[in-house]
């Protein structure tokens, strides 16, 4: 269910991300044409030069707001499955690679070193002075 969840919401996002660069595209073309051609507005040159920086700055604006606001929604999908991961808990047992090299440590056994314990008695060990 967690795996579903996080694929619809990279799909989410890649589909964001598609509509944020077309959006940051419109708005980079057309500011742009307007800031070359403020001239139609009107003939004054101070004007004509003022209306052209007030667009491109703008259109700066515009672009930095789009770039921002891509990201914080990107982050808002992608923090959807990852809570709902959290409530939901998880549904089975992840498998992990050590699962089938070593078997599980009991912690009520006693402790026996690093040899699993012999099945009989340890063999009788002589002292030899000599």
């Amino acid at each position: 269910m967690k795996r579903l969840l996080w694929i619809l919401a990279w799909i989410a996002v890649a589909i964001w991300s598609l509509f944020a660069w077309g959006a940051y595209g419109l708005l980079d073309v057309f500011g742009a044409f307007a800031a070359r051609n403020a001239d139609i507005v009107t003939g004054h040159p101070e004007t004509v030069e003022w209306l052209s920086w007030t667009l491109m700055t703008l259109r700066s604006l515009g672009l930095g707001a789009i770039a921002i606001v891509w990201g914080l929604v990107s982050l808002l999908i992608l923090a959807v499955p990852a809570l709902l991961g959290l409530f939901l808990g998880d549904s089975r047992r992840e498998q992990y690679a050590t699962d089938w090299r070593e078997p599980r440590f009991d912690p009520r056994a006693p402790v026996s070193g690093p040899f699993p314990p012999s099945s009989g008695t340890p063999p009788v060990r002589r002292i030899e002075r000599g």
